[in-house]
């Protein structure tokens, strides 16, 4: 899903502070993760009500996409599949 992302850029890199989903502005609470997946980066980022997000970023062609969405308290999939079963 194409998403509208606004944020400035740092050391060449463009971070996100505020993003819109449809006519709802989200700000940006923190940047909990970022990697590259590619040419892309990716951000896991948190706004206000707790929910997690993650926005892929195509330097290239300038272009945002929403890759994921998590709800408040539910870790991601990555994580999750990282967690070590308990004994």
């Amino acid at each position: 899903m194409k998403i509208c992302v606004y944020g400035p850029a740092s050391g060449g890199e463009e971070q996100p502070k505020v993003f819109y989903l449809g006519a709802r502005r989200l700000p940006v609470v923190a940047i909990v993760g970022r990697w590259a997946d590619g040419n892309r980066r990716c951000y896991e980022v948190s706004v206000g009500d707790g929910r997690r997000f993650v926005l892929s970023h195509d330097p290239a062609t300038g272009r945002w996409e929403l890759a994921a969405v998590y709800r408040a308290g539910q870790a991601p999939a990555r994580a999750r599949s990282q967690a070590q079963p308990q004994a």
